[in-house]
Formats: C-alpha cells, sequence, structure tokens
C-alpha cells in the first residue's frame, strides 16, 4: 500500500537532494502533485520548523508565473512536507546534456523566463539561493523555476552550510566567502544558467570544488560561443561586486525593452527544438542527471510545442514590467495601481481611501516601492506624508530595489529632523547627511532628488518647498532602478503613516 503523508498519497520517487526527497504524489481530490519530504532529522529540530513555517509562507506569495508555486506544506508527525505543483518535462541540465545549448530566440525566451521566475520570487522577499539548471524545468509552457521554496531553511552562517545549499558551479562570490545574501545572488547564478544554456560549458569550468569557487572568487567566466546580444547581459550578471549587477527587474527591460523587444518577440513564429525523454518529470530540482561540462556532438533534434509558453512569457513580460511599456511622464499614483498591500512581520500596508498607509511595528522599518521604474539620467520623488499616531520617521527612497534593499532614503521625523541615509540589506546604513533641523509641519511635502553626474550621485531633499538636505555618493552609488515611500517607527511603539500623494519624473522636468 502506497504511503500517504498530509492526506497525499506517494506513487514514486522523483529524486534525492540535501534537504530530502521527492515524489510524485496524487492529490486528495485525484490531481498529481510533487511532495518534498524533509529529512527527518532537520524536522525534528524545533528552530528548523520555526523557520519552516516562516518561509513557507513567503513562499506562497511568490507570484505563480514561470514558477512551480506550493500547494500545501505541513508537518505530520515527525514527518515535515511541502507540496509543489507539478511539473512535466526535463530539467535544463538534461536538456543541454541531451540537445546541445541553445541559441538565439529560443536562448533569449529561456532567459526572459527564468528572469521574471527571479522577478517573483524577488517581490515575494524570498532569495532562492541554489538556482541552478537542474532548478529549471522546460515544461511544454516555459520555463520553470522550481525549489525557491525551500532554498534559505537551513541556517547560511557559514560557508560549509551554505555549500550544502548552493551548488559551487553557480554560487555567487559573496556566497563563497559565506556573506549575507541579497538578490544579487540569485542574479550571478541567473547569469551562469544562462552562459551554461547558451554554451553548454559551466562558466567557471569544472574540477574539484574547491578550483571551480576560487574560480569564482578570483578569475572572469567564460562566455566565448554566447550569443554577443545576449553575452553583454550575462557579464553584468556576472560582475564580482554584487552592487554592480542589475535586478532581476532589470535583467528583463534589458532582454525585452528598447530593441531588443522586437528581437525576443520573434519567439512566437519559431519552434524550439530539443527531444524530451519519454516521462521525464521533476519539481525539486533534484534531477539526477548530471552537468555536461563539454557538450558532444549533437543528435538529431525534434520538435518541441516549448515555443508556444515561451512566446506567452515574452509577451507578458513584455506587458508587466514597467520599465518595457512606453511611459508618459510624470507618473502620479493613484495607490490603487499594483501598490503593496498586506501584512509582514515588520508590520502592515494598506489603501486608505485614496491614500496608502504603513503600519510599522516596534523596532521595524517598511519600505515600499512604486509600480514604474527611474527613469535614466536623474530623477525626481516626491510625496505629502502625515504622521499619523506614534512616533517616527517617514519619507522618500530613490535608485533602489524593494526587493535588495539597497536604496538613499529621505527621511523626516516627527520631531523635525532629516536624514539622507544609504541602505542596504543587512547594515545599519550609511547616514550622508543629518540629522539636522528642519521646519516641518504636520503634514508635510518631501521632494527628493537623485541626479548623476561624473560618476557620482547628487543627493537633495526639500520640505514643504524649502531646501534642507544635500549629500553626494561617490561610493559605489547606486544607480536607475526603483522609489518608492518608507516609515520606521520607535524602539517601543508602533507608528502609522499616512501618504496622500505620491509622484515621479525624470530631473529636469
Amino acid at each position: 500500500m502506497n504511503e500517504v503523508i498530509g492526506g497525499y498519497t506517494l506513487r514514486r520517487l522523483l529524486g534525492r537532494g540535501g534537504m530530502g526527497e521527492v515524489h510524485l504524489a496524487s492529490t486528495p481530490t485525484g490531481g498529481l502533485a510533487a511532495l518534498k519530504v524533509i529529512h527527518p532529522t532537520l524536522a525534528r529540530d524545533a528552530a528548523f520548523r520555526r523557520r519552516f513555517e516562516r518561509e513557507v509562507a513567503a513562499a506562497r506569495r511568490v507570484a505563480r508565473f514561470c514558477t512551480a508555486p506550493v500547494l500545501d506544506a505541513g508537518i505530520d508527525g515527525d514527518v515535515a512536507y511541502l507540496v509543489t505543483e507539478y511539473v512535466k518535462g526535463p530539467d535544463l541540465a538534461q536538456a543541454v546534456k541531451e540537445q546541445g545549448p541553445l541559441s538565439g530566440g529560443n536562448l533569449e525566451a529561456l532567459a526572459v523566463g527564468i528572469a521574471t521566475a527571479l522577478s517573483a520570487i524577488h517581490g515575494a522577499g524570498v532569495i532562492h539561493r541554489d538556482l541552478k539548471p537542474s532548478n529549471v524545468l522546460l515544461s511544454p509552457l516555459g520555463p520553470r523555476v522550481i525549489d525557491f521554496g525551500i532554498a534559505q531553511l537551513v541556517e547560511n552562517d557559514s560557508l560549509v552550510s551554505q555549500a550544502i545549499l548552493g551548488t559551487p558551479a553557480f554560487m555567487a562570490p559573496e556566497q563563497v566567502r559565506g556573506e549575507p545574501l541579497t538578490p544579487a545572488a540569485d542574479v550571478f547564478a541567473w547569469g551562469g544558467v544562462i552562459a551554461f544554456a547558451g554554451t553548454g560549458r559551466l562558466p567557471f569550468g569544472g574540477g574539484a570544488p574547491g578550483e571551480v569557487l576560487y574560480r569564482i572568487t578570483q578569475e572572469g567566466p567564460r562566455l566565448d560561443g554566447l550569443d554577443e546580444g545576449i553575452r553583454q547581459v550575462v557579464e553584468r550578471a556576472l560582475a564580482k561586486d554584487p552592487r554592480l549587477r542589475p535586478t532581476a527587474q532589470r535583467l528583463l527591460a534589458d532582454l525585452v525593452g528598447g530593441t531588443r523587444l522586437a528581437t525576443a518577440t520573434e519567439v512566437v513564429e519559431r519552434t524550439w527544438t530539443g527531444s524530451p525523454a519519454a516521462g521525464v518529470g521533476s519539481a525539486s530540482g533534484m534531477s539526477p542527471a548530471a552537468l555536461a561540462p563539454e557538450p558532444g556532438p549533437r543528435p538529431k533534434r525534434r520538435r518541441w510545442p516549448w515555443v508556444a509558453g515561451a512566446a506567452g512569457i515574452v509577451l507578458a513580460a513584455a506587458v508587466t514590467v514597467p520599465a518595457l511599456s512606453q511611459e508618459s511622464w510624470p507618473y502620479e499614483a493613484g495607490f490603487g495601481d499594483s501598490w503593496a498591500i498586506g501584512s509582514s512581520e515588520g508590520g502592515s500596508a494598506r489603501q486608505a481611501g485614496s491614500g496608502y498607509e504603513l503600519t510599522v511595528k516596534p523596532g521595524w522599518r517598511l519600505w515600499k516601492s512604486a509600480p514604474r521604474q527611474e527613469p535614466e539620467g536623474g530623477v525626481i520623488v516626491s510625496a505629502k506624508a502625515t504622521l499619523a499616531e506614534g512616533a517616527g520617521e517617514y519619507g522618500v527612497w530613490c535608485h533602489g530595489s524593494a526587493s535588495s534593499g539597497d536604496r538613499y532614503e529621505f527621511g523626516v521625523s516627527g520631531s523635525g529632523k532629516v536624514t539622507i541615509v544609504k541602505r542596504r540589506t543587512g547594515t545599519r546604513g550609511t547616514t550622508l547627511y543629518g540629522p539636522a533641523d528642519a521646519q516641518s509641519a504636520a503634514a508635510n511635502r518631501i521632494v527628493a532628488e537623485c541626479g548623476e553626474s561624473g560618476g557620482k550621485v547628487t543627493l537633495r531633499m526639500w520640505l514643504n518647498e524649502r531646501l534642507v538636505a544635500e549629500a553626494f555618493d561617490a561610493d559605489a552609488p547606486y544607480g536607475p532602478g526603483e522609489s518608492g515611500v518608507h516609515a520606521a517607527s520607535g524602539a517601543t511603539a508602533s507608528a502609522r503613516v499616512r501618504f496622500d500623494s505620491f509622484a515621479l519624473r525624470p530631473a529636469g522636468k
């Protein structure tokens, strides 16, 4: 009799990995799903169980597009399990090994699909940490990124523990060094995955793990043979310094926006060629297929229906990424156009009539991004806001990313102090100006400028139409990206901030 876990009947083993086993399972309603059984030694650990619940909740917030969404999770006795949608199709490692590397529109469609998945994953506050070819499934409807839901369940305080989760060939330099990770680590892995897909080679070569890790931190990737157009994007993604890598959303803009849009949409008229192994399916990222260090002679190819999904990915990405549309300025928020709402560990965001409210728990800071990318060449961000309850600070930010936490933050406190702070997730931030006294009011209009010139960023802040702060940043300055609003509470009480307006426009206009 087949084993039943959490109401799901296990049918056959799909694969094994560092976290446990993955089984094809029947759902209570008769459908199919992939069920991951976590190793009992992990599942019995109380700290792991707390992390399990927290990370599963985060994984469920990830948009379903281009991923294998989490359907269910729980702990059945001493067994922790995670259920995801079952995706039928070979993984990318297997496809490249059997059919050879991708090129042209096929490679671009793959790159767009994986970048779209990363954008959704990062948008939910999740870092994958182990993106690799075997974690990309080639379904008939396009590439699907898997295993993001449990990628950070094990503590990553050392290189040893990170190596358990990360695959050496695709680990970012900061991951090799055991440093705190940001979404930029996934972008580096994206570059490695696309390089592998387009050349059939590991970008930093094979051999002993120690040798590969050394080359990742000290040497450049081998990208010869990669299509020139996409090679430039991959090179930026593989920058040693995570601050120099584009965000996942910027990857999409580079791949699909501007002159590259016409090239990418040609995928609609093409057919991706390959030869899927009959009956191969996975949803675990723990495929038994090994990466091929060098491709052999290509076997005769057969046609796949995969391109239909790839075309949908390209067209949907072109529609949904703000930077790809024909934009008009200024952008003025109605706060109903895709601004994030909902609760998190640090507080909540909600629409409040025509406004937008952030309620921040004691000792926390929230930042939310506008659904519009910044223009190139400098930006002006403005908002009208009120500290409606409690004590703390609030304002706007620019040249950053809500998923990575990088940003320039312009704030005013309830006591009338103004600051300009350069922030990065996992650090206390660097104060570039202040705190300094300024004449504030019950409702304050905050205007910030991020201007770029001569390798530095000029930062200016106005409060109620008066220039109150100015600073410069030439130390690895941030470039155009996202902008938005922020609020922070004091150490002992919550704060509630209401934003009645938000606007974004190019500097000088």
